[in-house]
């Protein structure tokens, strides 16, 4: 029973995760409709603040506090227990305040960094979506010791429904508070913006009344539990196991969101520098931003779903020093990202003009979109390996190699945003993450003495998907001529017709043509999430009718 509840329990982690990435795509959509590239631009100038402030906060702390909570109620140290989520609480709410404050009154500065050439029209855009983020710093940390005590409990369903509820508030109120400001109240861009920002809270809100209702009964069982009985541990020691366990985490999640800080520091600077208006660098920061690398984003659900898997199987054949299962479920999972990511990027390579049409009525993005398609691979494998070495136990390589990647990019963000624009800092990113990603892999090889070659686990899934992105190239060329015979001058239904057309028939090819030249193994098929069981029977029947 045990084992059901937390298979079904990370089964709606990975629900919920694949919920939050497909709304956190789809609502870029209307909201750029309603505030443009420009907004988006201040939107995502704002959001990169906020998601560095809230890293430095929460994002060790569920790992932690559930890694000592499961520890303590295995020993049926309830009092421990709850001196534990007491002294977490306290202290994430101390940061919440510290960088609510922080984050209102350095509004002006932040704003000013972001385009020195213009400090003054960058104030009058940004400080008000900066500010409209301060009272929901106040919140999320807060919940984030909420799933961490609930991690502890390994009470996974509450905290995975709690991200997709704050998720899905989250995006009605950054639609609806924008659509109010500009079309009901006829506010400029940067209200917009600033209503549109303001969702975070609305979202963590409404994610904070589905913790409570967990986590209440919980802990008034645990205060029942533990009587009159006092904790052995002092406050002091175990602020000191969560900052041990936490710490490593921490500074990997910080990664991405410092990797954000770079682009919103130096790509709007550096397209200035050019001679090109603060307006105009605002709305092609936007694109990228928001437009293009979050829909990149979209193998990452993928992978972290079948990253979460893979870690505590390599963990358990690390500690047994099983060399061979070991081997097994790094060239195993390797496979299986290639054979999600590597069709998902040739998608978006041949269709960017119709994604970028069908989603914001624009061609400006086109470029953009194809250009960061392989960013989506390399981001997964990055975060793949990163797993994996966890699971190893070298918590702090990835976080090393990762700022390495970072590194690498601010220095070809300066090279080469002054010759190819925006184009530049889109090529920086994926050359960024082919660089930690490529560490990563190099560390796993030598902490995990396994032997294998990337180039040839992917090489069998890059072969099969010529015939993919041929035939995505085909459909969408015939279908574009039979959808303006249909649709005339619908720029969107054209479009969407290209799409799912292109995509339906690429999609049987590539299935085939993966199977049929063996470039998958059912076994390998079946660790898929979702899918697995249907295509890893599927390729038992071909790859048994081939052999005979």
């Amino acid at each position: 029973m045990r084992s059901s509840s937390l298979a079904r329990g990370a089964s709606v982690m990975v629900i919920s995760v694949g919920i939050a990435k497909v709304l956190g795509i789809l609502y870029i959509v209307p909201l750029t409709a309603l505030i443009g590239p420009a907004g988006l631009g201040i939107y995502s100038n704002a959001y990169a603040l906020y998601a560095i402030l809230l890293t430095l906060a929460t994002s060790g702390f569920p790992t932690a506090m559930g890694k000592i909570i499961s520890e303590r109620l295995a020993l049926k140290n309830y009092a421990e227990v709850a001196q534990i989520y007491r002294v977490t609480s306290r202290m994430l709410w101390v940061f919440a305040v510290v960088l609510s404050l922080l984050m209102w009154f350095g509004a002006p500065w932040y704003s000013a960094l972001v385009a020195l050439r213009d400090p003054g029209g960058a104030s009058a855009y940004l400080v008000s979506s900066i500010r409209a983020l301060a009272p929901a710093v106040l919140i999320v940390p807060t919940m984030s010791g909420m799933r961490g005590f609930l991690q502890g409990f390994q009470r996974l369903e509450p905290s995975g429904w709690s991200q997709a509820v704050e998720q899905l508030f989250r995006v009605v109120a950054i639609v609806a508070g924008a659509f109010l400001v500009v079309r009901v109240m006829h506010g400029s861009i940067a209200q917009g913006a600033a209503a549109a920002t303001f969702g975070a809270f609305v979202g963590a809100a409404a994610g904070m009344i589905l913790l409570t209702i967990a986590v209440v009964p919980l802990l008034r069982e645990v205060r029942a539990k533990s009587g009159r009985r006092s904790s052995a541990l002092s406050n002091r020691e175990i602020l000191r196991i969560l900052y041990r366990i936490g710490l490593p985490v921490s500074l990997g999640a910080l990664v991405v969101p410092i990797s954000g800080i770079v682009d919103s520091v130096t790509v709007q600077n550096l397209l200035m520098s050019t001679g090109m208006s603060l307006s105009k660098a605002t709305a092609d920061y936007g694109i990228l931003s928001r437009q293009a690398f979050q829909l990149i984003q979209l193998p990452l659900a993928f992978a972290m779903a079948i990253g979460a898997s893979v870690l505590p199987s390599i963990s358990r054949a690390t500690a047994l020093k099983d060399q061979r299962t070991i081997q097994s479920n790094v060239t195993g999972t390797i496979r299986s990202m290639f054979f999600m990511s590597i069709p998902i990027a040739a998608s978006f390579l041949i269709l960017g003009r119709p994604v970028d049409i069908l989603l914001f009525h624009s061609t400006q993005g086109s470029l953009i979109i194809s250009s960061v398609s392989f960013m989506g691979i390399f981001s997964s494998l990055e975060l793949i390996s990163t797993y994996m070495l966890q699971g190893l136990g070298k918590m702090y390589r990835p976080v090393r190699n990762m700022f390495i990647g970072v590194f690498v990019k601010l220095v070809l963000n300066i090279a080469l945003i002054p010759h190819w624009h925006i184009l530049g800092a889109a090529l920086a990113t994926v050359i960024g993450y082919l660089f930690s990603s490529t560490l990563n892999i190099l560390a796993v090889r030598k902490y995990g003495k396994v032997r294998f070659s990337v180039w040839r686990l992917a090489m069998p899934l890059i072969l099969a998907s010529i015939p993919l992105c041929a035939s995505l190239g085909v459909v969408s060329w015939l279908s574009y001529d039979a959808a303006h015979l249909l649709y005339g001058m619908d720029d969107r239904l054209v479009a969407l017709t290209q799409i799912l057309l292109s995509l339906l028939i690429g999609g049987i090819v590539y299935i085939l043509s993966t199977i049929w030249m063996h470039a998958v193994t059912a076994d390998e098929l079946h660790r898929l999430p979702w899918v697995g069981g249907r295509l890893s029977r599927l390729a038992s029947r071909l790859q048994g009718q081939a052999a005979s």
